[in-house]
């Protein structure tokens, strides 16, 4: 029988063929559909490869299909879509890999790969739901007041960052198009720049989730009590005027006078009003400070 010099990615293209060409046609386009990306990630990392093969619709070999390739298309899937839609694409691509191990449940002998490269597909575990996840509500930290401009700041950095999560994506795919997983310095740097990402990521979400914008609205009566929100004059030891920001932990920058309510100072000024004195235990000493102003 006579070979030729056959792309692994056409072999693909015909097993799925196979594998849709069973379905009911409506049935069909939404495994299609479904599919459509995992196929073009196994396609592109096939593409280098080649090998002689028998001129036989039968004798489809996959074999060059490395898990590596499985694992890294489902940490993306994960990345880019929704859980709920990832979980669907992966399950497509699970069952089709199964497909390609046994094509025929009644005739094991038939199998485009010899692994079974399904169970390298792992769905990304949801959120426990019911009593406990209740209860981890009610045990959630108290709510963190932060002003309008550092929410502002929180929702345009995370906007920064999703930007950034589609560009690693992209270096990923790059570095793995190189196909050698043992020795990929630029896939690993892809891989830590995104374990980076979701961490920064998260620490926004969560504290845009357990963030309430503090009322800044003049009011004669409240205005004069410092409090978050409040820009506070104080003179310390009768020398030095200095004006500061009571902020929430998160917002605080000693650089740009935005003080934390939780430092000593914060704690020592909160409730207090204008023209009175509070002292302030510091490492080298206790230190006066009188409180000119509040607004």
């Amino acid at each position: 029988m006579s070979k030729s010099q056959t792309k692994p990615s056409e072999n693909l293209i015909k097993a799925v063929n196979l594998y849709t060409n069973r379905m009911r046609k409506s049935r069909k386009e939404s495994i299609k559909n479904d599919l459509s990306s995992f196929i073009q990630w196994l396609s592109e990392c096939l593409e280098p490869k080649s090998y002689n093969e028998d001129l036989n619709m039968d004798n489809i070999n996959l074999n060059l299909i490395e898990p590596s390739f499985i694992e890294q298309y489902v940490q993306i899937t994960n990345i880019k879509h929704s859980n709920f839609n990832a979980s669907k694409k992966l399950t497509v691509a699970r069952d089709f890999l199964s497909f390609l191990h046994n094509p025929d449940s009644n005739d094991e002998k038939i199998k485009f790969t010899d692994a079974n490269l399904s169970n390298h597909i792992r769905n990304k575990k949801g959120r426990r739901t019911g009593s406990l996840n209740l209860k981890s509500r009610l045990h959630e930290e108290d709510i963190i007041e932060i002003s309008q401009e550092y929410h502002d700041s929180l929702v345009s950095d995370l906007a920064i960052k999703f930007k950034e999560r589609e560009d690693v994506v992209e270096d990923i795919n790059k570095a793995a198009a190189d196909k050698d997983f043992r020795e990929n310095a630029p896939l690993e740097a892809a891989r830590e720049k995104q374990g980076l990402i979701e961490s920064q990521i998260k620490t926004i979400d969560e504290t845009l989730r357990k963030s309430e914008i503090i009322n800044t609205k003049k009011n004669s009566k409240t205005n004069k009590i410092a409090k978050i929100g409040s820009k506070v004059t104080i003179l310390q030891n009768n020398k030095t005027r200095v004006k500061i920001s009571l902020v929430a932990s998160p917002e605080a920058d000693v650089s740009i006078s935005k003080i934390s309510v939780e430092s000593p100072i914060g704690k020592a000024l909160v409730g207090k009003t204008e023209n009175e004195t509070v002292i302030v235990t510091a490492p080298a000493g206790n230190v006066g400070y009188k409180i000119v102003k509040i607004t």
